[in-house]
């Protein structure tokens, strides 16, 4: 659909990007450059008002509606083909209340601006550790990070949304007003609306120890004994996180060891877990400040390629740890490709107050096969990489789904379904019939009406 077979309410907002705009190419252009995608109009918002005026253009011109916040979707759920793109990145304001431990962030807002602003005063809350990452996708499907030890996923600690639902209106979620939405919007996805503020609770920070360990991939059996003993002696310590890739200097594979110890705690038992009578390449471990921690893994330019899948897991053995740094080993692991481990430990493993609609906190471990290059012409050879290791690790899957906010362009409405469970599922479809009847919020892990 092009914008000329469509009536004229889009063309009525002053500020949409249409096809034939000098900006439009720019605007389009997806964190996964393996998509290439054509939205009828884009429209940037800078507040609540342009949300409910680019809402109700698009419902009279009978388009859907796709989200987008910061932008770094793999699958592009922001960036659709013939639909109109509500664009929120004006609209990154961050106001902190210290003494209520409260923070509040528009819905465009990356994690750069809120982690500057609640760090400021001592503040945080699990946020995504690439800090071009937007707050919106990452809060609303659940949200890993350093802090998931002592405050569990970012989405246990969402209290309030103002949220503007598919016929236009403005609600708000919290406790004593949608607290079911607000409970959809803890992992539910992009499927209710667009949230335009975000009100988080915040934890007090204090100077930590952390920075990357890394082991030979060869150490794979007793590096995962030791992080084991870790995650049973100090459970709220650190978030385990491991990445398996190929070390740049020899090729070989190698295991680095994310470590952030956020709760306060002594730490030499934790540092003589990872150092003690055991193969170390490298070693970075030492003071650090939370912004430091969340400046460890950089950030990721926009256009390369990518295809991540993965499986949310009840336990990792010895065996399959194996497998998996073989498989970093093997030709078809190309570019920047790797794979992320991540435990599901403390806090996290606990719904909060109200619960959470995230249904895989069960788990032990999060892995994912991140397939990362460049070349269209590695197309084949590296998607077809990482749908082997998702194989590897379907036989250990908690629900036989992965993490909404990795999945894949080509994921299936089985594994989204999965990834909530029967329960939850038809809970959040009660959620999505009552707000979003006629599914205009589609992009996104798609929770129908009809179930």
């Amino acid at each position: 659909m092009t914008i000329e077979s469509t009536p004229h309410p889009i063309a009525a907002l002053a500020s949409a990007i249409l096809p034939d705009h000098p900006e439009y190419d720019a605007a389009r252009i997806s964190f996964n450059g393996i998509l290439d995608r054509r939205p009828a109009a884009i429209v940037p918002c800078a507040t609540t008002d342009d949300v409910v005026a680019a809402v109700r253009a698009a419902r009279a011109a009978g388009l859907p509606i796709a989200v987008r916040g910061g932008g770094h979707s793999v699958a592009g759920h922001c960036i659709p083909d013939d639909a109109l793109v509500v664009s929120l990145t004006p609209m990154r304001g961050v106001t902190v209340d210290p003494e209520r431990r409260l923070g509040h962030a528009g819905g465009g807002a990356l994690w750069d601006d809120v982690d500057a602003a609640f760090f400021a005063h001592g503040l945080a809350v699990p946020g995504g550790t690439f800090g071009d990452t937007g707050i919106g996708g990452l809060t609303l499907g659940g949200g890993i990070g350093w802090l998931m030890p002592i405050a569990g996923f970012t989405c246990d600690n969402l209290v309030e949304a103002e949220v503007v639902t598919a016929d236009g209106s403005v609600v708000v979620a919290e406790p004593d007003g949608d607290s079911e939405l607000l409970w959809a919007l803890r992992g539910g996805g992009g499927n209710f609306g667009v949230v335009t503020r975000f009100t988080y609770r915040l934890t007090p920070i204090a100077p930590m120890i952390g920075g990357p360990i890394v082991y030979p991939g060869s150490a794979a059996s007793v590096v995962l004994d030791r992080i084991e003993q870790l995650i049973v002696e100090h459970p709220t310590a650190t978030l385990p996180t491991m990445g398996i890739h190929r070390e740049e200097a020899t090729g070989e594979p190698a295991i680095t060891f994310l470590v952030g110890i956020v709760d306060g705690s002594d730490p030499a038992p934790v540092l003589d877990l990872l150092r003690r009578d055991i193969p170390v390449l490298s070693d970075g471990l030492g003071p650090q400040s939370y912004l430091d921690l969340q400046a460890l893994s950089g950030t990721l330019p926009f256009g390369l390629r990518h295809y991540w899948k993965g499986h949310f897991l009840r336990s990792l053995d010895h065996d399959l740890l194996g497998r998996l740094v073989a498989a970093v080993g093997d030709a078809d692991s190309i570019g920047q490709s790797f794979i992320l481990l991540e435990g599901i430990v403390g806090a996290g493993r606990e719904e909060p107050p109200g619960g959470a609609a995230f249904g895989q906190r069960a788990a032990r471990w999060n892995v994912s096969a991140l397939g990362i290059w460049e070349s269209p012409e590695d197309d084949a050879t590296a998607v077809g990489w990482a749908r082997r290791v998702a194989a590897m690790l379907e036989p250990a899957s908690l629900t036989g789904g992965g993490y909404v906010n990795y999945s894949p362009v080509d994921e299936s409405a089985e594994r989204v379904r999965a990834a909530y469970g029967a329960d939850r599922w038809e809970r959040l479809v009660a959620v999505k019939r009552r707000l979003d009847p006629d599914n205009v919020f589609r992009f996104n892990h798609n929770i129908a009406a009809l179930g």
